[in-house]
């Protein structure tokens, strides 16, 4: 039988509970400890964790297009199973690998855009105040001078991406309108005893700092892209080695040629590498000469996180990222012309030593140009080699064709009815690479006994053949050429409903030396139709180039000597095709 408790009974229950609670407090507080206790170790092991590595690049072959092929290696730490490396630059899509031993299991490997801080001096006002952060200060706006404790100071706004396959929305229409897009912070909060100031930091003329200990140098928060490297186990001293192909590294040619000698010139080659990717320290570089086919070159990897996939897709299809094409690189290099200049007295022709034996990937020749040490931004002058070479004086005329492909005969080409077409004779250098590596498109400068004598460029030319660099034009060679038509057959075809009268046309030609050396002189003609004879003979050659023209095209080469003041003659006759 219950029987009904007293006040008493009910007091002292109450009082049962009460030191239970208070019993169970100890508990609680040692469980909140603990958990908080795992939650700063947590943090502390975070922030125990070492900082992402710096790739290590050891080698680069450059390429004359503004295209590096990197090679770099990371070290796998001791005890860990993880890591993390910065990527020096964004590679080109396709081209980024992975190498590791064999004992090395690699888990994956995921790279992201993280944010990092690193500490500049302080130049501006403004950066002043951010590197003060925290401390009294005087300042003058306008004329009206504060003072207070530095509060804030804002920094930039991160852009906001917009996600094109989100729901909602329109395409294109989040990023016209988005009013947090990215700008730069221009906002300092001044603690005053009268309250808080909110000014630009831009408007400020001029500080005063109470405290001798003013901060000079304050922390940028940068963003860098980063490999997590994870491994199925720790493998210690291991080397993972990373390959890829990134833009902004090239280097540029660049010959001279000293003819002084009569017989053999002294060719001397110069590289200059320019680099705008990142720090090379010690680096292997090797200089491509060849013309590789990198389809995707312009189009950069995902793994550069410079574009969502929107954007990959995109460049996919157009064949570049946003970054722009450089292709125009490619080209040759542009023919540049010198005036008649001396060198200073004592200015020697550059002796650079014998050619190094480069390395044959195929159709690709790779140069080693030795250890660079090269900044970003930097350029540098790198010495190749300096060899003697056979070469000879060669004075070249070359007279084009005046049909075109469709028939139509145009002498004066752009010319006046009665004026004739300007007759150009070059005097040129046929040089022959005896040396062991090719020589590749360049600026050639030609010298002599320390004057310059002209440039021009220098074309590809693999080991053991020849090649022609132009000096300047020969004044002193003076040629004459016309033609003109000897018979005329009208209406001789009908084809495609065109009319074409068959005409024989008749060239003449003559040199002068007027200079007081014999010359080799080569005279070159190309014409349409079909050579009905040549005076003196000259070789001549059928030019595939004219398979689908109404008239085949034919190439005449005379080689001809001429002492001092000789002049000559010579003629040929040819049947043509003319379209009425």
């Amino acid at each position: 039988m219950l029987l009904p408790r007293t006040k008493h009974e009910s007091m002292n229950l109450k009082g049962d509970h009460a030191v239970k609670r208070i019993a169970t407090l100890p508990i609680l507080l040692l469980v909140l400890i603990l958990i908080a206790g795992s939650l700063w170790a947590d943090r502390a092991v975070a922030r125990a964790w070492p900082p992402a590595q710096a790739l290590e690049v050891k080698q680069v072959a450059l390429f004359k297009n503004g295209l590096g092929f990197f090679v770099a290696e990371a070290t796998c730490p001791t005890g860990r199973a993880e890591f993390r490396a910065t990527l020096p630059a964004a590679p080109s899509h396709g081209t980024f690998w992975i190498s590791y031993p064999a004992g090395v299991d690699l888990a994956s490997a995921v790279v992201s855009e993280v944010e990092s801080e690193e500490v500049r001096d302080a130049v501006t006002i403004a950066e002043l105040l951010k590197a003060n952060e925290g401390r009294q200060v005087k300042l003058t706006i306008g004329e009206e001078e504060v003072s207070g404790t530095i509060d804030r100071f804002a920094e930039n706004r991160n852009t906001v991406r917009p996600n094109p396959y989100a729901p909602g929305g329109r395409t294109g229409e989040t990023a016209n309108v988005d009013p947090w897009r990215a700008g730069p912070g221009s906002l300092v909060v001044i603690r005053t005893d009268s309250g808080i100031l909110c000014i630009n930091p831009h408007s400020v003329t001029r500080l005063m700092f109470p405290e001798a200990n003013m901060e000079r140098r304050y922390a940028q928060t940068v963003r860098k892209v980063e490999v997590d490297v994870r491994l199925g186990a720790p493998a210690p001293k291991q080397t993972l080695t990373l390959t890829f192909l990134a833009k902004g590294v090239t280097w540029a040619p660049s010959y001279v040629v000293d003819i002084t000698d009569e017989k053999r010139a002294k060719l001397a080659a110069k590289a200059v590498i320019m680099n705008d990717t990142c720090d090379l320290k010690g680096v292997g570089v090797d200089l491509v000469t060849g013309f590789p086919h990198l389809q995707f070159s312009d189009v950069v990897s995902p793994l550069g996180m410079k574009e969502g996939l929107a954007q990959f897709l995109q460049a996919l299809n157009r064949g570049q990222s946003e970054r722009g094409s450089m292709s125009h690189l490619t080209a040759n290099v542009m023919s540049q012309r010198a005036s008649f200049s001396r060198r200073p007295q004592g200015a020697s022709m550059p002796d650079y030593g014998a050619a190094e034996a480069g390395t044959v990937a195929e159709d690709l020749f790779l140069y080693p140009a030795g250890q660079v040490t090269l900044e970003r931004g930097e350029v540098a002058y790198v010495p190749l080699f300096t060899e003697t070479v056979p070469y000879e004086h060669i004075y070249q005329w070359d007279i084009p064709d005046y049909v075109d492909a469709q028939g139509r005969y145009d002498y004066n080409r752009g010319q006046g009815e009665e004026q004739e077409p300007e007759q150009e004779v070059w005097h040129s250098l046929r040089l022959t690479n005896t040396t062991k590596v090719p020589w590749t498109t360049a600026p050639g400068e030609t010298v002599k006994g320390g004057a310059i004598l002209g440039q021009d460029t220098l074309e590809y030319t693999p080991s053991g053949a020849d090649t022609t660099l132009r000096i300047t034009r020969a004044v002193g060679v003076k040629a004459d050429q016309v033609e003109r038509e000897t018979k005329r057959k009208r209406d001789a075809m009908q084809l495609y409903g065109y009319h074409y009268d068959l005409v024989t046309v008749r060239g003449d030609l003559s040199v002068l030396n007027a200079q007081g050396k014999a010359i080799t002189m080569e005279i070159t003609k190309m014409l349409s139709g079909e050579v009905e004879s040549v005076e003196p003979d000259a070789k001549q050659e059928k030019m595939a180039q004219g398979l689908r023209r109404m008239n085949g095209l034919t190439k005449l080469t005379w080689t001809i000597e001429l002492s001092p003041a000789e002049e000559k003659l010579l003629s040929y006759v040819y049947d043509v095709y003319v379209r009425r």
